[in-house]
């Protein structure tokens, strides 16, 4: 047994052992280098701070950052950290990545859902908070039906189908009132372009476009230039405000249709209880 265990042999499983032993610190202290092994510190609270001087504090705490999310909140600075994760006082290591929500400088625009005609005003109502807009006390206006939605208001102008506007908006839902008690008699629209009828029979008169009929072969966009030849209920009838008017329109007024233009500003507002 003395004869293989010679001085070299011991000398080779020393320096191995050796060896193996550096190589091991080496990996240790690598894996703690690398890990910043018993370097802790508690997150600094960066809520409310602009983002320039919030990013500050992190760097000098050796800690990374990260917008997570921005969201609009008009009651706080634009651009200031509404939220962050992980939380103030949390105990992380160095080199923790800390995500921001940031507040946005201006509201993001949101389109307004078709609801017009289509819905209930709790519905409605329901819609379009979840959108992030604000609804103010409905108005309500002479309509055959009672609580229909007629119209969607932003600072007292109607909004057209697809708009976008700024979350945070207040938003004027207009109702049917349903029929009144009140009669007038029917304006003569007769030979009026047609958005110039719909105007009167709604704003000066308080009363419902009906059905509109027209003439073969017009598309929708045709009656942005069409002119109305009869109506129904006919001018000087009697009838409730808020009542409908029928329309039919076309491009050209038929042969035969006489314009009384001496009618259209005749006083209707002579009224009955």
């Amino acid at each position: 047994m003395k004869k293989y265990f010679t001085k070299a042999l011991l000398y080779n499983v020393l320096l191995a052992i050796g060896i193996t032993g550096f190589l091991l610190f080496l990996v240790n202290w690598g894996l703690k280098s690398y890990t910043r092994h018993g370097q802790t510190m508690k997150v600094p609270d960066v809520r409310g701070k602009n983002f320039d001087d919030a990013t500050d504090i992190l760097e000098k705490n050796h800690l990374d950052y990260e917008i997570m999310d921005s969201a609009y909140m008009p009651d706080k600075p634009a651009l200031s950290i509404i939220e962050q994760n992980p939380k103030p006082e949390t105990v992380v290591k160095s080199g923790r990545t800390i995500y921001l929500t940031v507040n946005a400088s201006s509201a993001p625009l949101a389109e307004v859902p078709d609801l017009v005609g289509k819905s209930s005003y709790k519905y409605a109502r329901i819609q379009l908070e979840g959108l992030g807009f604000k609804v103010a006390d409905p108005i309500y206006k002479p309509d055959p039906h009672r609580d229909a939605l007629l119209a969607m208001l932003v600072g007292g102008k109607a909004l057209k189908q697809g708009a976008k506007v700024s979350k945070g908006s207040t938003i004027t839902l207009v109702l049917g009132q349903g029929l009144s008690n009140e009669t007038i008699n029917a304006p003569y629209l007769i030979g009026l372009p047609y958005e110039e009828a719909v105007v009167k029979i709604r704003e000066e008169y308080n009363l419902s476009v009906g059905a509109v009929t027209a003439a073969d072969g017009m598309s929708e966009a045709d009656k942005a230039h069409a002119f109305v030849y009869k109506q129904d209920p006919a001018y000087g009838h009697r009838i409730h405000v808020g009542e409908e008017i029928d329309l039919w329109i076309a491009k050209e007024l038929p042969d035969g249709i006489t314009i009384r233009q001496d009618l259209y500003n005749k006083d209707v507002s002579d009224t009955t209880e």
